[in-house]
């Protein structure tokens, strides 16, 4: 059994950002959880549920082999093998947590999860490529924009959002707003006008150019 304990101090520089989301809702959700540290970094807290949810049977396995699948016990844990895609959540005031997945499967699984939430939940992500694309499909969504960031962890950049159901907050912009405000910001930026200053595609110009509008006005 994992001891819950020391879950926090197991936790990667990206996780514990994404876990300092958490704001006393009542059943967290952890969307492709791998090794699970995220959602059982929970257990001590005063939730009524966990769920840690993963497609890979041998993940799956290994879970239940370390962890407690609990019905009994509180917080109860459910481990789930299911895509993101494929779930049911019928409670309310839930913490959402989808990480480590690409941009169109990220998108893929909160497209159906929307309608099954209202904006007692929150959602936040961690995608890992096509960020462009998963925001440009975000904005048109029935989402607030909580919060976003962007943080450096072992060489690698990673945008992290907060998102709740229906029309609370401003909508998700297509490029990021308070991103670039930060000194990691400023890293990222200059490290993405970099990378896609070659790129043709209509997205990827768009993005370079608003950077470099960006980069201008703060030169100024």
């Amino acid at each position: 059994m994992m001891n819950s304990s020391r879950v926090g101090d197991e936790l990667s520089i990206r996780l514990q950002k994404l876990h300092s989301f958490y704001t006393n809702q009542a059943h967290i959700w952890d969307i492709g959880c791998d090794h699970g540290l995220l959602g059982s970094s929970f257990r001590p807290y005063p939730v009524d549920s966990i769920h840690l949810v993963d497609p890979s049977k041998p993940v799956i396995d290994k879970l239940l082999k370390n962890n407690i699948d609990s019905y009994i016990t509180k917080p109860k844990v459910f481990i789930t093998h299911a895509t993101g895609q494929s779930l049911t959540i019928p409670e309310r005031n839930n913490l959402i947590f989808i990480a480590g997945m690409g941009g169109k499967e990220i998108g893929e699984i909160i497209t159906h999860l929307l309608p099954q939430l209202d904006n007692t939940s929150k959602i936040v992500i961690s995608p890992h490529r096509k960020i462009l694309e998963l925001r440009a499909r975000l904005h048109e969504l029935n989402l607030g924009l909580d919060d976003e960031l962007v943080l450096q962890e072992g060489g690698q950049y990673y945008q992290i959002l907060s998102l709740i159901p229906g029309s609370v907050g401003p909508k998700v912009p297509l490029y990021g707003e308070k991103l670039w405000d930060s000194e990691v910001g400023e890293l990222y930026r200059a490290h993405q006008l970099k990378n896609f200053a070659t790129h043709q595609d209509p997205i990827s110009k768009g993005y370079w150019n608003f950077l470099k509008l960006r980069n201008s006005a703060n030169l100024t």
